[in-house]
């Protein structure tokens, strides 16, 4: 059997320091981040020889899709998810 030519792994960090993954070789992107299991968690992609690639347009929209519901990140000055600074 031959290797996948590249999948996907959900992982986080540790301190910041250590990036720890689920330990899956998921096929697509939505199962992968259905395996996240840290807040600040994401998707990696990972080549044929183990090595992290950056997702192409369509693995991005796909990943948008996934965590947020649409394909592109909304335009905005404050990151999603957290309030105004106002209202802290």
């Amino acid at each position: 059997m031959g290797r996948a030519k590249k999948y996907y792994e959900a992982v986080f960090t540790d301190s910041g320091t250590c990036m720890i993954g689920c330990g899956h070789k998921h096929q697509n992107i939505t199962t992968a981040t259905a395996c996240i299991s840290q807040p600040g968690g994401y998707v990696v992609s990972v080549n044929r020889w183990g090595k992290f690639r950056q997702f192409n347009d369509e693995e991005e929209a796909e990943f948008q899709r996934v965590i947020f519901g649409h394909d592109k990140r909304r335009d905005s000055k404050v990151p999603l998810g957290l309030p105004h600074a106002k209202n802290i």
